[in-house]
């Protein structure tokens, strides 16, 4: 989902965030730094917690929760805020988020599924929710160029856990998890955790040097449980919740300064044709600037 590296800076790993990129994803991100590296990409892998993964059982049940049945696209329509922190001070939120992001899947004879993501998302004022060409970040206290993003993310959806859905640059952390998170009462609340670390690159075809990123991109779905009692073939009514925890992306102007910003974001599932859950404005701006991308 959009930046989360920076739900959602995931996604060259393959996610739904933005490491430090314009975007919500992680897979863009490292698509980035991969592109700048000179050879192929190898994974430092972190150490896992003892759960070995969902399971094949809880897989198939997580992609209930987020696709519709027989793993068909479905429409994400999202709101929330960006918030900023530098380390000593307090968090403060800088932009509104908007957009709108599409998720679907494909099965592999092993037992694992692609997942494809394609989003767009707006940084916008925080009052009237319309999107920004320049906001005044308040800790450097400068104007900077709201960057929009679309984000094309891919992850690979293990019993073991997550993969990244491409190659990443040499030197790269990754940590995929599906997680049951909570079971209270007939709520069931599972979890698609990325943990992701990108080395610095050098200056580049015009690119310049990055520091390096960290990311984590948070994203809960919720559904009641006895939805899931029905067979496969129905839809499961699914909220979404998203929190990311990254290093500063280089367009908000704060490179060198230690601290954090989190995107926290909501939707819920949506078919994949229902465009009257999109706003009048992000519909109108999506199909301008990005024809095709809206299903109708």
């Amino acid at each position: 989902m959009p930046e989360a590296l920076p739900r959602r800076e995931a996604r060259g790993l393959g996610v739904g965030a933005t490491l430090g990129g314009a975007a919500p994803s992680v897979a863009a991100s490292v698509a980035g730094a991969a592109a700048a590296a000179p050879a192929p990409a190898g994974l430092a892998p972190l150490p896992r917690r003892a759960d070995p993964g969902p399971g094949p059982a809880g897989l198939r049940r997580y992609l209930r929760l987020r696709l519709a049945p027989g793993l068909r696209p479905v429409m994400w329509v999202y709101s929330g805020v960006l918030l900023v922190k530098p380390e000593g001070e307090v968090a403060r939120p800088v932009t509104r988020i908007e957009g709108v992001s599409y998720t679907w899947a494909t099965a592999r004879p092993d037992g694992s599924y692609a997942g494809q993501l394609e989003e767009v998302g707006y940084y916008c004022d925080l009052d009237t929710r319309l999107p920004l060409a320049e906001f005044v970040n308040p800790f450097p206290r400068a104007p900077v160029r709201a960057v929009h993003y679309r984000s094309p993310q891919q992850l690979l959806f293990t019993p073991r856990g997550i993969e990244p859905g491409q190659p990443p640059p040499p030197g790269s952390e990754f940590r995929g998890e599906i997680t049951t998170l909570a079971e209270v009462g007939d709520v069931l609340a599972m979890t698609e955790d990325l943990y992701v670390k990108v080395p610095a690159s050098p200056a580049q075809d015009g690119r310049p040097a990055r520091g390096p990123r960290v990311v984590a991109s948070l994203a809960t779905f919720t559904c009641r449980r006895a939805a899931l009692e029905r067979t496969g073939d129905h839809w499961i009514d699914c909220d979404f919740t998203y929190a990311t925890m990254n290093t500063f992306s280089s367009w908000l102007g704060m490179e060198g300064i230690p601290g954090v910003q989190s995107m926290r974001l909501a939707s819920s599932k949506r078919p994949e044709r229902d465009l009257a859950a999109v706003p009048a404005w992000l519909r109108e701006r999506v199909a301008a600037g990005h024809p095709g991308l809206l299903r109708d």
